[in-house]
Order: C-alpha cells, then sequence, then structure tokens
C-alpha cells in the first residue's frame, strides 16, 4: 500500500511507530554511551528519549478511541439503516482524530517529560504519604504533648493506664483511618467529643471496652463508627438465590427504651447513608407488630440490629433472628437496662452471639477471615457495681475510658434549682409559675425562633397516671403539649415525640423513660414535678438539656416524700456548686448506705478483683 493510500489516521499510527524505533534507538545508544560518558550525559540522553515514548502512549490511546468509534458507527449504521450519512460521518472521524492527537502531542508531552524525568538512577522516588480519606491509612498519633494537655483539659482517664499512651487520643475525624462513604456521613460534625477521640483508637484496635460520659457526650457516634468499619473489614458475602444478600447480622446493639433505640438506629443510618453499597439495619423494638420486623430480617438481611432486650430475645427464640454470627455487641446505657430487670435477659442474648475470645484481639483492619469471636462494648453514664460484674463475665480485658468522675456527678453545664415544696398541692400552681418565668407563655411559640429552632421544655413526672394527669392539666390550660408514657401506644409515643422535636409542640409532659439517651434539640428547660426514685435517674432527667456543648435550666420540686434522697441530693448539689434550698437539710444529710438483696448491709462494693474458686480433693 503507497503513502498516498493511507488514511491521515493510519499516517499518524505510522508516524508514530517510527518516533517509537527512535526512541528505543537511542535509548539502547544512550545505554552504551553510559559506560564511557558521566551519569549527565546518560541522563540528558534519557530525558530526550522519553519524549517519543509518550507519544507512542498517546497514539495507542487515540487507536482505541479510534476503534471504538468505528464500533458505534458500525451499530449506528445497523440500527438506522442511514448508510450515507453514517460513512460520511466516518470518512470525517479520522480528521477529528488526527488534530486530537496533535494536540495531544503538544499539550501532554511537556508535562510528561519533567514526571517521567528521575532525578539519579540509583535513588527510588519517595513513597507516596498515606491520604486520611482511604481506609487502609494508619491512625496518626497525637503528638505526647498534645495527647497529655487534651487528657488533662477533658479531665479523662484510662483504666489501665498504660492505654493512654498505647492508643493516644485521636483529635479530628481527618486522623481516623475511615471509609470515604463514613467520612462523608460525619461531614456534619466538626470535631470528636472527648469520648469519641478516646475511645475510637481503642475500638479500632479491636478491644472490648467500656465509656464513662455524661449524657449528651455523643456515646452513639463513639461506638457506631467502629461498628460500621468493622463490618467493611468483613469478608463479602456470596449473593444467595435471585442476588438476595446471605450475610448475616455482624452487629448487635442493645437500648433500654424504644425511643433510645430508633434514635441510635437514625444515627448510624444517618453515618453510613454515603456508602456505596448501602449497609442494611433494622430496629426491632415492642409495642408494635412483629410481621414487620420479621419481613425485614428475612428480606433485607440488615447487617446491624438495634433493639430492646424483650423484642430481641422473643424474635430470637421464634427462631426470626439468628445472632450466632454478631461479632461485634454493644451495651448502651447498661446501667439502666440492669435497674429495670433487664439482666437475665441480656445475658441469655449474649450467649446466642459469638464467644468471647480467651485473649483480646487484634485491630479489625487485620481480620481477612470470618470472624470466631466476638468483640463487646459498653456505655453508660454511671459506673454502679452490677455493670461491673457484668463487664468482667462478658468481656475480654476490657480498656475503661472515663469521661469526668464514674460517681453520680450532673452536667455542670445545666443550672440546677431546687425547692422544697411543704404541700404537694402547690406544684401545680408553681408549674405554671415556672413556664412563665422561663418564656413558656399560653397558646404561643417563645417570640422568635419556630419549628426544629423553637425552645421547649421537658416535664417529668414519676406515675404514667400521673404523667397523664399533668398532660390534661396543661393542656387545659391552653399549653401546646404533648405526653410519653408507658401505656401510651407506640405510635401515639412515636407522634408526641416526634412533635415535640420538630417543635409543633414546645412543653413534653413524660415519665422516665424519656430520660435516657434522647438527643432532643432546643430543650432550654427540665422540670421535674415529681422526684424520680434514684439520685441516677435524676441526672438523666436534667441531662436532656445542655447537651452538646449548650446550656440549660433545671428546676426540682422536693417534698417530705422524697426524704430518703435527701443526703444525696444536697451532695449533689454543693459538688455541682448549686444553691441548696432552706429547709432541704431538715431531712438530714446522711447517705444511705447501699445494699445487697442477699448480703444486706455488710455487702462491699470496693472490692477488687474476681472469687476464688476452691475445690477439694
Amino acid at each position: 500500500m503507497s503513502k498516498e493510500d493511507l488514511t491521515p489516521e493510519q499516517r499518524a499510527q505510522r508516524k508514530a511507530e517510527k518516533k517509537a524505533r527512535k526512541a528505543r534507538k537511542m535509548e539502547q545508544e544512550a545505554l552504551q554511551a553510559s559506560t564511557v560518558q558521566g551519569d549527565e550525559e546518560m541522563e540528558a540522553a534519557m530525558d530526550e528519549a522519553a519524549v517519543p515514548t509518550v507519544v507512542e502512549e498517546e497514539s495507542e490511546k487515540e487507536r482505541k478511541k479510534r476503534e471504538k468509534r468505528e464500533r458505534k458507527a458500525e451499530k449506528k449504521r445497523a440500527r438506522d439503516g442511514d448508510d450515507g450519512e453514517t460513512v460520511a460521518a466516518a470518512a470525517d472521524e479520522p480528521q477529528v482524530a488526527e488534530r486530537k492527537s496533535k494536540k495531544a502531542k503538544t499539550d501532554k508531552a511537556p508535562a510528561a517529560v519533567s514526571a517521567e524525568t528521575p532525578s539519579t538512577p540509583s535513588t527510588p522516588a519517595p513513597a507516596a504519604e498515606p491520604v486520611a480519606s482511604t481506609s487502609n491509612s494508619a491512625i496518626p498519633a497525637a503528638s505526647p504533648a498534645e495527647a497529655a494537655a487534651f487528657l488533662k483539659e477533658n479531665n479523662i482517664s484510662y483504666e489501665p493506664e498504660s492505654a493512654a499512651s498505647t492508643y493516644p487520643p485521636v483529635l479530628s475525624f481527618a486522623a481516623l483511618p475511615l471509609a470515604d462513604g463514613v467520612r462523608k456521613g460525619l461531614s456534619g460534625f466538626t470535631k470528636p467529643t472527648p469520648i469519641q477521640s478516646a475511645s475510637f483508637p481503642l475500638m479500632l484496635g479491636g478491644r472490648d471496652v467500656i465509656g464513662i460520659a455524661e449524657t449528651g457526650s455523643g456515646k452513639t457516634v463513639a461506638f457506631g463508627v467502629p461498628a460500621i468499619e468493622h463490618i467493611l473489614s468483613l469478608p463479602t458475602a456470596a449473593a444467595g438465590k435471585k442476588g438476595k444478600s446471605t450475610a448475616p447480622v455482624s452487629v448487635l446493639i442493645i437500648c433500654p427504651t424504644r425511643e433510645l433505640a430508633m434514635q441510635t438506629h437514625q444515627n448510624l443510618s444517618l453515618i453510613s447513608s454515603a456508602l456505596t453499597p448501602t449497609l442494611a439495619s433494622v430496629c426491632l423494638y415492642g409495642g408494635v407488630p412483629k410481621p414487620e420486623q420479621i419481613r425485614i430480617l428475612r428480606n433485607e438481611r440488615p447487617r446491624i440490629v438495634v433493639g430492646t432486650p424483650g423484642r430481641l430475645l422473643d424474635l430470637a427464640r421464634e427462631g426470626n433472628l439468628d445472632l450466632g454470627k454478631v461479632s461485634w455487641l454493644v451495651l448502651d446505657e447498661a446501667d439502666r437496662m440492669l435497674d429495670k430487670g433487664f439482666e437475665n435477659d441480656i445475658r441469655e442474648i449474649i450467649k446466642l452471639c459469638l464467644p468471647s475470645p480467651s485473649s483480646a484481639l487484634g485491630p479489625i483492619k487485620d481480620e481477612a477471615a470470618e470472624p470466631k469471636f466476638r468483640r463487646t462494648a459498653m456505655f453508660s453514664a454511671t459506673w454502679p457495681m452490677n455493670v461491673r460484674k457484668l463487664a468482667s463475665d462478658f468481656m475480654t480485658e476490657p480498656m475503661r475510658i472515663t469521661v469526668g468522675s464514674d460517681s453520680l456527678q450532673a452536667n455542670a453545664r445545666v443550672e440546677q434549682t431546687a425547692i422544697v415544696v411543704d404541700d404537694p398541692r402547690k406544684k401545680e400552681t408553681l408549674l405554671l409559675a415556672h413556664l412563665r418565668d422561663n418564656g413558656f407563655s399560653l397558646n404561643a411559640a417563645k417570640k422568635g425562633a419556630k419549628g426544629k429552632d423553637r425552645e421547649k421544655a421537658l416535664v417529668f413526672a414519676l406515675y404514667k397516671k400521673e404523667a397523664t394527669r399533668l398532660f390534661e392539666f396543661l393542656k387545659n390550660k391552653g399549653y401546646e403539649v404533648g405526653c410519653i408514657n408507658g401505656d401510651m401506644t407506640q405510635e401515639k409515643r412515636t407522634k408526641s415525640l416526634e412533635d415535640f422535636k420538630e417543635g409543633r409542640c414546645n412543653l413534653l409532659v413524660a415519665t422516665d423513660v424519656a430520660a435516657r439517651g434522647l438527643d432532643i434539640p432546643k430543650v432550654e428547660l427540665v422540670i421535674n414535678q415529681t422526684f424520680p426514685l434514684t439520685i441516677e435517674d435524676y441526672i438523666h432527667r436534667i441531662g436532656r438539656t445542655g447537651r452538646a456543648g449548650r446550656t440549660g435550666k433545671s428546676v426540682t420540686f422536693f417534698t417530705e416524700a422524697d426524704k430518703a434522697l435527701a443526703g444525696q441530693f444536697i451532695r449533689l448539689l454543693k459538688d455541682s456548686n448549686a444553691i441548696v434550698p432552706p429547709g432541704l437539710d431538715q431531712w438530714g444529710t446522711t447517705i444511705k448506705k447501699t445494699t445487697h438483696g442477699a448480703y444486706g448491709a455488710f455487702f462491699r462494693e470496693d472490692v477488687k478483683g474476681t472469687a476464688k474458686k476452691i475445690t477439694f480433693d
């Protein structure tokens, strides 16, 4: 074939091949000359030879593009049947390709030459630094001085103390080795809270963790992010019939109340929303029919299950929930679950999961096979003896993180006001007065913001009937009010809570079912119409305000019926630098010693270690 018969594209290809042969020849000459000439002459020859090589690569790309365009043109001819128009378009394509090829040669060759030029033949190129946005990057540890300052500033302690140096806190989300989808899910957070900074390295390192921190400190994200990363590190399960997933439940999160379980599920869904493919999860709780929950378990094959102990155990016993592959277990608000009498249910649920290892496991990223053991985490605001016993039974070499103190301690950002009421019948009048004094007027929102930004108030009652009576009382007075108590259906409870969060009502009357873990924006005031049965519940009640660094206010009515807790209440107010009201000390400041059901007042909580079993021959 003569040169005149060649198409412009073929001529360009031959020209590129000729230059490539010339480049190889020049490279060989340069290598031969290197034995005689110095290093500088050899580098110049290599630089000069690099240009045609790049051209060859570019011409190869253009050839592939041309072939792709020709295949498209043939498909178009077959589909449209318009031969004349298609042939004309195909005849014009080589000229366009030639122009693009020339442009690519002139634009890309100089940049490629400078990129390909080595500094010294015997020196390898420096390795790229790890990028924090990839899931394979290592955790950059904070400097010892920064870590020590951070721990001291936030009053964070470890047990054992060596964990502080082995797993130093991370001070930003960018320093974490997270998947890109998880990082996008955290884009709404500026920086980790103290409990998150301290627990992320431990949990990503594969250790069992006990986290003690005040309410509103971000414990859900603290255990949610490592749980999602754990799932992403597991081997991909094979697809079943009709392409359905066969992946088992890998993460189980147990919560004491339905509302807290739903909130935890929503937060985890938000964090994992940017993942591709999506990470299926489900929330299981009582008070609603089981068929819909069973359908989700069977059809969607969720990897994360969040639920309350009763419904989880029911579904597991019926064979609708398989927990045999759970390798990540979280007990949220563990002290509350044990107080409510769920200890036997929790122990039975834990036995259905994978066993606890005999020694501590390694980092979650190092697992290449299906896990044979589980990791366990417990998070709470207090650290009572029954929680310690549960941790010793089901956790392996756990590391405890305490933000603040593990003893009873109220949120320092909440201004506490206590009022001694001599006649309980006056409490309704006092309730209305304090609502007015704090700007909650009748039939109208507080001047200014509306919707979610509307300021809100929580009114706590001790008993369900009392909550219903208060709800009717405030409603009749003209307030926009909702109600949550255990006698209501789950549908009504969910609607009342949603109306309160969205600002459709600015008052909510609730029992202690709403005292734990719920994160409701813009709660400015908490009123304890009736004092709770324990000081722990009081701390959790007032913890509904002053969350996420904000300030809040609480008002508590104290009567003679609550005198058994007067000593503990006085000590709590003094520790919080709050004013002790006159008349509160009339019932004494003695704090009743904790007693045991079997051992009575002789029971001691400060005994360390475990009992030694003695066997006789």
